[in-house]
């Protein structure tokens, strides 16, 4: 694949009439200029047939021709060659068929005999350029298409290539708006990719990233924070791990205070580490910055670099809450939250900012009432492939090899029951979901 636009191709233009001299007028005035490969037919059964042999980019047929009509034979060329733009040749007194010609074969433009020039070179030359831009689109979603599969293989030794298809795609998609918004669905899925290999690597931060991405974005919804700001926390919330990937996962399986002084000293280079992964991507260096604080304490006692109060970036003072939060409910079990909540109290202006814990416990009564189970709900033990929309999540989705695909608490969309089949048909699920579903 390259990065470049493909250039414009010779079209191929068929022309037909059954009058011998119209025709040699017209190629004669379409190889006047470049561009243009000219076929001719003198009836609808051969321009068919030279069809058959190689399709044209665009087709010019004159109405009035013996036994099949112009706008006929479009109809045909339609049905069969849909991408061809077709142009109809028509005598003033042909309206009604030009009409017919409009909705039965979906003509381009019609022009009327006898032509001008500069009026017929225009018309093909927009007809060559719309087809050509058919042609390229359908090249690009192409491109999409096979990007979408190499997502699924990401590894560190991907992911630069991969940005820099999606950077080169998103240069192009001036032509193409449309293209932009899938773009945009493939960055948030590689960053979601990237979380969930963070998370496969420990197995103690199982659906945690999502989770602290969740009250961190409900702190920031309460502080009224920009909306570029939320995104960048987002981010941030989702990969704030990443650097724990060069860590030996023995050393993960221990608490910081167990760890051997060497082992807290590699431990504590893992912010900087999630820092360097993602700032080679422009679009990431923001929230590579709030990975590198997420540890720094309140009081300065923090790492990696022993920053204090203000100085801290407020994203990073509100990742550590959410992180922090997170953390412990994870340790301490199905417990109430207040438990947790008071836990986390007895740390602030210590590790966590004062001023943030208002927003922290709206959030997690946000966050945690969101995944409370209706009562006109029952629960049930389903296959994937009878998981429906609206069902409530009993408990984590993971592929067969233990990739996240969905936390606990989701209520099922459309589009998540798709993701769900399709994940599964690469990496079958091994057991029955556990879901909430409404009474009948």
């Amino acid at each position: 694949m390259t990065d470049e636009v493909a250039e414009k191709p010779v079209h191929a233009v068929l022309l037909v009439d059954d009058e011998p001299n119209i025709l040699k007028a017209l190629r004669r005035l379409l190889l006047s200029v470049e561009g243009y490969e000219v076929r001719v037919a003198s009836s609808a059964a051969e321009g068919l047939h030279l069809l058959e042999q190689a399709p044209a980019a665009v087709v010019v047929s004159d109405q009035r021709m013996p036994e099949v009509t112009g706008a006929e034979f479009l109809e045909q060329v339609k049905k069969r060659w849909p991408e061809t733009v077709r142009i109809l040749l028509t005598g003033y007194a042909d309206i009604e068929a030009s009409i017919a010609a409009i909705n039965q074969g979906e003509i381009f433009r019609y022009l009327t005999k006898p032509w001008d020039e500069n009026e017929f070179l225009t018309t093909v030359r927009d007809a060559a350029q719309r087809y050509w831009l058919v042609q390229e689109n359908k090249r690009l979603n192409g491109v999409v298409a096979r990007q979408n599969v190499e997502l699924q293989q990401w590894n560190a030794r991907l992911k630069q290539r991969v940005l820099d298809q999606t950077a080169s795609i998103r240069r192009k998609n001036d032509e193409l708006t449309e293209l932009n918004v899938r773009l945009q669905d493939t960055f948030d899925a590689t960053i979601e990719a990237f979380s969930r290999l963070a998370e496969l690597h420990d197995r103690h931060a199982r659906a945690h990233a999502g989770k602290v991405a969740d009250i961190a974005l409900a702190m920031a919804e309460d502080l009224q924070l920009e909306q570029s700001m939320r995104e960048t926390l987002r981010v941030a919330a989702l990969l704030h791990d990443i650097g724990k990937i060069g860590i030996d996962r023995e050393v993960l399986e221990k608490p910081y205070d167990y760890m051997t002084p060497d082992e807290q000293q590699d431990y504590e280079t893992h912010p900087v580490r999630g820092q360097a992964a993602v700032d080679r991507v422009e679009a990431l260096r923001d929230a590579g910055v709030l990975i590198r604080h997420h540890h720094e304490n309140f009081d300065g006692s923090g790492f990696p670099d022993r920053l204090t109060e203000e100085a801290i970036p407020l994203g990073s003072r509100i990742l550590a809450l959410a992180n922090g939060f997170d953390r412990l409910r994870h340790a301490a079990g199905d417990v109430p939250l207040e438990h947790t909540l008071m836990q986390l109290r007895q740390r602030l202006s210590i590790q966590y900012d004062p001023a943030l814990y208002p927003a922290l416990e709206g959030a997690v009564g946000t966050v945690y009432q969101a995944q409370v189970s209706p009562t006109a709900m029952v629960r049930m033990q389903l296959p994937v492939r009878d998981l429906r929309e609206g069902m409530i999540l009993e408990q984590d989705v993971t592929s067969g090899s233990g990739l996240l695909l969905l936390r606990r608490g989701s209520r099922l969309t459309l589009d998540d029951i798709e993701a769900i089949l399709r994940y599964d048909r690469i990496d079958p699920i091994k057991e029955a979901v556990a879901v909430m579903a409404e009474k009948h």
